[in-house]
């Protein structure tokens, strides 16, 4: 904005021309008063302040250019407007009121900024192409340094859009060297620098995003850079990681989400082990707060899917249950659905632990959900072998040799027999000698399709239910004996008919 001449007055001109001139002068510079004031309310985080003085600037100057656009003021007041217009991100305005500005632009300076200013809007508009052209032609002018690094940050923003990562890391690049680029501007850099693979420069920068909030909180945009950068460059971001742990006094939060991306960045090393002892410290570190419960979650999952021995699933029930505490609704999901298996595979493992070859098919239960329900594929093939051991002639020993074979090459630890490939041909050995009539036999039989075998498939897992179900009333009262002719049913307390109930004593 020009400078105005304290000397006004002195000038001989008409007294109403002078009268009105003062007046439009004065207008002029309480709206620059006042745009200064919000640019320092909005620096200092005080938004609502920041957009009040703003509007003052907007009906200021909209009264100068409405009432006397031929002022020599009025190129002063487009400018001032559009630039109050985008603070206030009036896009619409802005972009008419930097249109307005050009036409009344005075020197090449003022013309250049006009320009850019309607890139920004242009681009908040859904218009990149246009934004970038328009930015471009700006930055080739003479205009002041601020401009030139807002212009090059926002053209950075566009070409971001147009799938053009270099040409927006680089011009991001410059103009955070020219001014303090906020935390999504960083973002914006972070997510360029990745996508063309200087993973070095977009860690720090990922890490200047996950260290401006003391308190460990990011957005989802910024944890999806977070997971992006550290699949595609665990080793730089666990690096980075564990650069920021050794800073001292960190928050108790803060070491918490650290720690947890820094397991997470060993998980995709594929060093587990250091995934879990990072993880571990995570959920320490944390107690009850977002990052542990998250952290729980994630190693509870790595344990089980690499457990040996069926202890190491029932030990991940206290993470579990701590996990289903977090706010977010795909960890807390999760780790309900995990718990609820693992807790259940707890009680069938107990039951044939117990009972031995009298609740075998708790064994063959626990297998089914070890495999199925926890991707747990050792132990549920340590199981399968454990039942063919417990209930060798069993009428379900077929499904146990086939859940077995399924998980080959997964190896139990020693509380099983397993040999390996040694195993798995004794296990097809076993099968040539079932029937072939054997409905899990005829299960892998693309050609079987006579009905004579579904019923007999159903009736087969209909007894097995059966079966798994009176093991199941030892521990559970909810549980609702299932009958030879019915389709398998458990049923939740208040929903079962007082006539199916048994004694929760009764022995299978």
């Amino acid at each position: 904005m020009k400078s105005g001449p304290r000397r006004l007055f002195a000038v001989a001109v008409p007294l109403v021309g002078l009268t009105t001139a003062c007046v439009y002068y004065n207008a002029l510079y309480d709206a620059g008063n006042a745009y200064d004031a919000g640019v320092e309310a909005m620096q200092e985080g005080q938004g609502n302040y920041a957009r009040v003085q703003f509007d003052s600037v907007i009906a200021k100057t909209d009264r100068i250019l409405r009432r006397h656009s031929g002022s020599k003021w009025a190129d002063d007041a487009a400018l001032l407007k559009t630039r109050s217009e985008i603070n206030n991100k009036l896009w619409e305005a802005a972009s008419q009121s930097a249109d307005l500005a050009m036409r009344l632009s005075r020197n090449s300076t003022d013309s250049a900024s006009s320009l850019g200013l309607g890139g920004i809007a242009a681009l908040q508009l859904g218009s990149p192409q246009q934004s970038d052209s328009m930015l471009s032609r700006a930055l080739s002018g003479e205009i002041n340094s601020d401009d030139r690094a807002n212009f090059l940050f926002h053209r950075g923003l566009a070409r971001q859009e147009l799938g053009l990562p270099s040409e927006a890391a680089t011009d991001l690049q410059t103009a955070s060297e020219q001014i303090d680029l906020t935390r999504d501007a960083r973002l914006e850099l972070a997510r360029a620098l990745r996508q063309i693979e200087q993973y070095d420069r977009s860690a720090e920068v990922t890490a200047d995003i996950l260290t401006s909030n003391e308190f460990g909180r990011l957005s989802l945009a910024e944890r999806a850079q977070v997971d992006s950068l550290s699949e595609a460059a665990p080793a730089v971001f666990e690096a980075v990681l564990s650069e920021l742990l050794s800073t001292p006094d960190l928050q108790p939060s803060m070491r918490t989400m650290l720690e947890l991306l820094r397991g997470q960045a060993f998980e995709n090393l594929d060093e587990l082990e250091a995934a879990v002892a990072a993880l571990d410290d995570a959920a320490r570190a944390g107690t009850n707060n977002r990052w542990a419960q998250e952290a729980s979650l994630r190693a509870s999952v790595i344990r089980i899917q690499n457990a040996r021995e069926p202890g190491d699933i029932q030990a991940t029930i206290p993470a579990l249950n701590l996990a289903q505490g977090s706010p977010r609704s795909g960890i807390r999901d999760t780790a309900r659905q995990m718990a609820r298996s693992a807790q259940l595979f707890d009680e069938f493992t107990k039951a044939w632990e117990g009972r031995g070859s009298s609740a075998a098919e708790a064994a063959l239960r626990a297998a089914e959900v070890a495999g199925a329900e926890l991707q747990s594929h050792a132990v549920a093939r340590g199981l399968y072998l454990k039942y063919l051991e417990l209930a060798p002639e069993s009428p379900w020993a077929a499904k146990a040799i086939y859940g077995a074979l399924a998980y080959s090459g997964h190896r139990p630890g020693d509380w099983v027999r397993d040999e390996g490939a040694e195993t798995d041909s004794d296990l097809v050995a076993r099968l040539g000698e079932i029937p072939v009539d054997n409905p899990y036999r005829l299960a892998l039989l693309e050609n079987v399709q006579d009905d004579w075998y579904d019923s007999t498939y159903v009736l087969a897992e209909i007894d097995l239910e059966a079966r798994i179900s009176e093991i199941q009333m030892l521990f559970d009262t909810t549980v609702v004996r299932v009958r030879r002719d019915s389709v398998p049913m458990i049923a939740a307390p208040g929903e079962t008919d007082p006539d199916e109930r048994v004694d929760s004593d009764a022995q299978p």
